[in-house]
């Protein structure tokens, strides 16, 4: 095993600045998850890397307005069940919102440009830790890499969720090669998200002619606010928060209408279930007689991510393969923003998150990576693998 160890760590250093090169020509193919054609310009480049080591790959459509997702097998002949890499290819950031042609650029041991950390620096590092162990003739199990094109969307508007599980079923374990956090650590659990659209509507006027006649359309949603601000239940993880309040339109005028959105967070369906209901009944409620209140919701289709025994001993293994490599053992982080993770746990496989790139700024134009990681993490994950069998 130490030979193979050696093996992988070998192959990687030999191949360091080939992977910060690759790294820049992914993350230079722009495409936000809307624009469906840019998107699959960077699928059609990493598909190409992919099939140079040897994996089949196929594309399953999910949406006709959105990228298809990537599959791509290697060696299904071999024994066992196949080890999965995850993560997507789209970014939040529109094509150009860097500023000019080729914005990614390498500075100070940090690389920067779109999507880089969120999340083309994990799909990098997945592929060289695939090509690290096809270096040294692994041979014990398929690999198996699904890359969604549309994950920024939370998959509303597509059936990406659906495939993306069917996709993961009868796979051993999966690493989802998501945004890797700046400090040392991996995710075994993640939450869901559910948003919430209130309405209220009151009665307008002057606000010192009509004061009595007026019916504050923010005053009633304030009283609701405050009620559905309660919902927070930090021994559960649900957390409740107002987002954004929009209202009134004059600086002497009674409000006569207020929007207000909420963002929840839970770890489970009873969670899911509290929440919901109860912000529905205080939005039913009239603090203030003469207004009316209507609500909305929608939920991003990602799963929250469990952790449980088996999540744990998979994550257990990484940290003793890391030691043994001579790398600091991982933390184990909680978060509270949701991923692919969910999807891939739900087809009955230990998964943990936030494997790539270590880095910064996800979803904002300050955005990098730590380009020692990509190395560190690629020797691993690899070295995972050799070990598995372990877990």
């Amino acid at each position: 095993m130490d030979n193979c160890y050696a093996g992988i760590t070998e192959y990687v250093d030999a191949h360091r600045e080939e992977m910060l090169s690759k790294l820049i020509e992914l993350v230079n193919l722009e495409g936000h998850y809307e624009e469906k054609e840019n998107v699959q310009l960077a699928q059609a480049w990493f598909r190409k890397e992919l099939e140079a080591e040897g994996f089949i790959c196929r594309t399953r459509d999910v949406a006709e307005n959105r990228c298809s997702m990537l599959i791509a097998d290697l060696a299904t002949d071999r024994p066992g069940k196949p080890i999965m890499f995850s993560g997507h290819i789209d970014t939040v950031h529109h094509k150009g919102s860097f500023g000019g042609d080729n914005p990614c650029y390498v500075e100070d041991g940090k690389i920067y440009g779109p999507g880089v950390l969120d999340m083309k620096g994990g799909l990098i590092i997945a592929l060289y830790a695939v090509k690290a162990l096809n270096s040294i003739g692994y041979r014990e199990h398929p690999i198996r890499f699904v890359v969604v094109g549309e994950e920024e969307s939370d998959h509303v508007g597509s059936n990406g969720d659906i495939v993306l599980t069917e996709e993961s079923k009868g796979a051993l374990c999966c690493f989802n090669m998501e945004t890797g956090k700046l400090q040392n650590a991996i995710c075994t659990q993640k939450k869901s998200q559910i948003t919430y659209f209130m309405t209220v509507d009151g009665v307008g006027g002057h606000a010192g002619n009509d004061f009595l006649k007026g019916r504050n359309a923010i005053n009633e949603a304030c009283y609701k606010i405050l009620e559905i601000a309660k919902l927070t239940d930090l021994e559960q993880e649900t957390t409740v928060t107002t987002a954004v309040i929009k209202g009134g339109g004059h600086i002497s005028g009674i409000a006569d209408h207020c929007e207000v959105v909420f963002d929840t967070r839970v770890t489970n369906e009873a969670e899911a279930d509290r929440t919901r209901e109860a912000i529905y009944e205080i939005a039913g409620r009239t603090f203030i007689d003469g207004t009316t209140t209507k609500m909305d919701h929608y939920r991003a289709k990602l799963l929250p991510l469990k952790e449980d025994d088996a999540c744990l001993r998979f994550f257990n293994l990484i940290n003793r393969v890391a030691e043994e490599q001579g790398f600091e053992p991982f933390e184990k982080l909680h978060l509270g923003g949701a991923s692919d993770a969910g999807n891939i746990q739900a087809a009955g496989l230990p998964v943990v998150d936030n494997c790539g790139i270590r880095g910064e700024f996800a979803h904002n134009r300050k955005e990098y990576g730590v380009v020692e990681s990509l190395y560190d993490r690629a020797k691993i994950f690899a070295g995972t693998v050799l070990k598995i069998e372990e877990m």
